[in-house]
C-alpha cells in the first residue's frame, strides 16, 4: 500500500520505537511468548514476522532471544538501519500466496500493521494456526486508519466548507478510500479479535489490548514518557503524509488537491489545533500444547 523505500522504512523504525515505549517491550502476553521460546532439546525455537518492513522488530527480537531463529518476511528487502544479529534472516515473499510450506515451523507469528496488504485475512489466520507449533503464539498489531477525538469517539468525514471540517480528517479518509480500492484488508483489522474467538478451540487463550496515543503532546499533565511517545506519534503522522502521496495520486486525486490536503494536515498536526488520538489494537492468541 505504502512505498517500501528508505524514507518509509525510516518511518516504520520510528513507529517501532513508539510502540515499544508504549507497550513497555516488544510484545504483550510476555509469559506465553517466553514459554513458547524457551530453550529446549527439540527443534530450535523460531519466530516469523509477517510484513517485517524495516526489520526493526526482527532485529530487536533476535537480540532479546539470541537462541531463537527470527525470520522476517516481506515483499521488499528491508532497508536495515543496523546489522542484524546472526540468528536473524530476511526472506522476500508474498504471504498472500500462502504460508503452509512453513507448516509446524514457528513458535511465534507476528503481524504488525499488515492487514491492509492481506487479501483474505481470515484465511491468513487459519494458515497461522497451521504454521505454529503446539504452544505457539500469534501476535498482531494494527494502527486504526481512523481519527478519534479527545473522548475516544471515532470521527466521521466532514466535507470542506461544513462545520467541523479539518484537513486531517479529509486526508485520513482519503487514505482509507485509496486502500479500500486496492483490497478489503483495510476493513479486516478491527475484526481480528472476533475472528480469533470464532476460530474456537484452535486457541487455548485469546486476548486484546486497545490503547489510544495522542497525535502530539496535547494532553494535560503528561509524564515525560507520554510526551515522548505522543511526539513520536506526531512525527510518524508527519512522515505518513509524505508516504501516502503516491497512493492518493494513483487512486485518482489531483496533485494540487493532495498537496493542499497535505499542507493543511501538516499545519493542523504541527500546531495541535485539534485534540486527536490514533487507536492501536493488539491481539494475542496461544495455541494449545507444548513443543518438546
Amino acid at each position: 500500500m505504502l512505498p517500501a523505500d528508505i524514507a518509509e522504512h525510516g518511518r516504520l523504525d520510528l513507529q517501532h520505537e513508539m510502540l515499544k515505549r508504549k507497550r513497555g517491550g516488544l510484545f504483550y502476553a510476555p509469559q506465553a511468548v517466553r514459554k513458547a521460546l524457551a530453550s529446549r532439546e527439540g527443534p530450535q525455537p523460531s519466530i516469523l514476522d509477517v510484513g517485517s518492513g524495516s526489520g526493526s522488530w526482527v532485529i530487536d527480537m533476535g537480540r532479546l532471544f539470541p537462541h531463537v531463529e527470527v525470520v522476517g518476511l516481506d515483499l521488499a528487502p528491508a532497508n536495515l538501519s543496523s546489522t542484524p544479529p546472526p540468528n536473524c534472516r530476511f526472506e522476500c515473499d508474498d504471504a498472500n500466496l500462502g504460508l503452509l510450506h512453513y507448516k509446524g515451523c514457528f513458535d511465534i507469528v507476528h503481524a504488525s500493521c499488515v492487514a491492509q496488504g492481506i487479501t483474505d485475512y481470515r484465511k491468513f489466520m487459519d494458515e497461522v494456526v497451521e504454521i505454529l507449533r503446539p504452544g505457539g503464539v500469534f501476535l498482531t498489531v494494527a494502527g486504526d486508519m481512523q481519527i478519534h477525538d479527545e473522548n475516544h469517539n471515532m470521527l466521521p468525514l466532514i466535507n470542506e466548507g461544513e462545520p467541523g471540517f479539518t484537513y486531517t480528517l479529509r486526508f485520513v479518509h482519503a487514505i482509507r478510500d485509496a486502500m479500500r480500492a486496492r483490497g478489503p484488508g483495510v476493513e479486516a483489522y478491527p475484526k481480528i479479535y472476533g475472528w480469533l474467538q470464532e476460530q474456537g478451540n484452535v486457541w487455548e487463550s485469546v486476548g486484546q489490548k486497545i490503547i489510544y496515543i495522542p497525535i502530539g503532546p496535547w494532553e494535560d499533565e503528561m509524564s515525560s514518557k507520554d510526551k515522548y511517545i505522543s511526539e513520536l506519534m506526531r512525527q510518524d503522522f508527519f512522515r505518513m503524509i509524505q508516504s501516502a502521496k503516491p497512493m492518493l495520486l494513483a487512486y485518482g486525486w489531483f496533485n494540487e488537491t493532495v498537496d493542499k490536503w497535505s499542507a493543511g494536515t501538516h499545519e493542523e498536526i504541527k500546531t495541535m489545533r485539534n485534540k486527536y488520538y490514533i487507536r492501536w489494537l493488539f491481539t494475542w492468541s496461544v495455541k494449545p500444547g507444548q513443543t518438546l
